[in-house]
């Protein structure tokens, strides 16, 4: 991208849901919260405090803005709903076992031709995703020229906003990964380029044990 500009944006993945302990693929579905969630949003939390944000950015979904109430209780900011940063619509394949989705090795691998022309047929196109996350990327630079957000958005938003940001190629997106639920990382754009400062911290989660 090329928009000059100089902002700091710490991005965080929602917590863990009682859907992901059940390995159960959600996209545009939601679920909340699991308990262990909230205890990772709480340590996320608190790895943030003192840290100085000009907004927090969340996506509308549940799970994410659960986890963004409890940043916002550390960090003093009321969490602003955007809706680009809502996950991917998966389509028909949400609500399934996501080994069925995306097959590990030769396990379950009949199902792979079959989970992705249900997602080809039911679920979001990447260009309309790429799209509305772009579009969304372009709101928060025009919003916050300067500074630093604090953003509470998903795994699929993650990995398409580092190929639209590193390499400009949305179709590169799968490439990303993996982000842990309540990792933090930390990207920024100065002279209109991004450079990454940190992916995917997870050291906060480890203090503590469940």
């Amino acid at each position: 991208m090329t928009i000059k500009s100089s902002l700091r944006l710490t991005l965080v993945r929602h917590g863990e849901t009682e859907w992901t302990e059940k390995n159960l693929l959600h996209g545009r579905l939601d679920s909340p919260l699991s308990m262990a969630g909230k205890q990772h949003a709480g340590m996320a939390a608190s790895s943030l405090a003192g840290v100085t944000f000009d907004a927090l950015y969340t996506s509308p979904l549940g799970r994410a803005m659960q986890t963004a109430a409890i940043l916002g209780k550390s960090t003093g900011l009321t969490p602003i709903p955007l809706d680009g940063l809502r996950e991917m619509d998966y389509g028909w394949s949400e609500g399934r076992p996501m080994y069925r989705v995306y097959p590990n090795g030769n396990r379950s691998s009949i199902f792979r031709p079959v989970m992705r022309l249900m997602i080809l047929l039911s679920g979001e196109r990447l260009a309309l995703f790429s799209g509305r996350v772009r579009s969304a990327l372009e709101e928060l630079i025009a919003r916050h020229p300067g500074g630093r957000l604090l953003v509470v958005t998903h795994w699929g938003v993650l990995s398409l906003l580092m190929a639209l940001m590193f390499e400009g190629r949305p179709q590169r997106w799968k490439k990303y990964g993996p982000w842990d639920a309540c990792g933090i990382s930390d990207v920024e754009l100065k002279d209109g380029i991004w450079r990454p400062i940190r992916l995917n911290e997870t050291r906060h989660l480890k203090l503590h044990t469940i």
